[in-house]
Parts: C-alpha cells; sequence; structure tokens
C-alpha cells in the first residue's frame, strides 16, 4: 500500500472515530418569556378556547372618521356563551346607530388573553374577524362588505361604553 494510501485511510479513519465519539446535540425550543395573565391556560399553543368574557358585556371604541363613515364608532358585544354573542351599535355613522345583531361565532386563542373570533352578521351581511386582546384592551377587526375591505382599530374594555364630556 502507497504511503498516500494509508495517511489517507488513516485521516478517514480518525475522523470516524471522533465523530463517533461526539453526543448528538438536539435542537430545542427557546424558553417562552410569555407569562400566563389569566386569560386561560398557560403557553402559546394555538387551539380552539373560550373567550374569557362569556357572560359580559365589552365595548369596543373605534373611534371617529372610520372606513365605516364619519363620526364615532361604538360598538358593544355581550358574549351570551362559548359561541353566541349580541352586537350593538352604540354609536355610529348613518343609520348604524342602534343596529342590534344576534351572531354565531368561532374563536381560536392565539395566545394568553389574546382570541382570533369570526362571524357573519346577518342583518348587514359583513363578515368580520376580530382580534381581541384583553391584556393590551385593544380590538382589531377585518371587515368584508360585499367587495369592500378594510380594517379597523380600537380600545376594548369591559362594560358599558365611557361617556365622553360632559
Amino acid at each position: 500500500m502507497k504511503l498516500s494510501r494509508l495517511v489517507q485511510a488513516s485521516v478517514l479513519l480518525t475522523l470516524a472515530l471522533f465523530t463517533s465519539a461526539v453526543p448528538a446535540v438536539e435542537a430545542q425550543a427557546p424558553s417562552s418569556q410569555r407569562r400566563d395573565t389569566g386569560c386561560g391556560e398557560g403557553g402559546g399553543e394555538y387551539k380552539d378556547a373560550t373567550v374569557p368574557a362569556v357572560g359580559q358585556t365589552w365595548t369596543a371604541d373605534f373611534g371617529v372618521d372610520t372606513p365605516i363613515g364619519k363620526g364615532p364608532f361604538l360598538t358593544t358585544i355581550t358574549f351570551r356563551s362559548a359561541t353566541e354573542a349580541t352586537i350593538k351599535v352604540v354609536k355610529g355613522p348613518g343609520t348604524l346607530t342602534g343596529l342590534t345583531q344576534q351572531i354565531t361565532y368561532s374563536t381560536t386563542r392565539l395566545r394568553p388573553c389574546q382570541y382570533a373570533l369570526s362571524w357573519h352578521e346577518p342583518v348587514s351581511g359583513v363578515y368580520v374577524t376580530q382580534v381581541e386582546d384583553y391584556t393590551e384592551q385593544q380590538v382589531f377587526d377585518t371587515i368584508v362588505n360585499g367587495t369592500q375591505f378594510f380594517h379597523m382599530t380600537g380600545k376594548f374594555y369591559a362594560g358599558a361604553p365611557v361617556k365622553r364630556g360632559a
């Protein structure tokens, strides 16, 4: 056997011995920095879950001059069960004020205290996907009305609407 072949075989044998002696390393998921704030079980997994507001009324204040129209847009959502709610427009542009609809919604927990809900409003005909963040008290809506598609962001808080001014 030539010396070059002997060296080559020795190098390969040495590498094989060293790599088999090294322990295997497995990838590990990073530790979660999130803390459970009391809105359901801990962890950040995605799964269907009941919103923590069942039996309560929450207000969504989208401010003024929304894509729906000029003026304030303020709604309440009363969660009657894990899948049924009543939505009422407390203040809205045009003839929307007072519009009340019974909806059936589905929900997915995105993280502790944050849920994505989706529903169809039978009277207005719109389709809504709403992210409710109970920790940050914010609401994010994506609405499809016929061929129109728009987004709104607002404040989200428990109870009746806050009166402005005196």
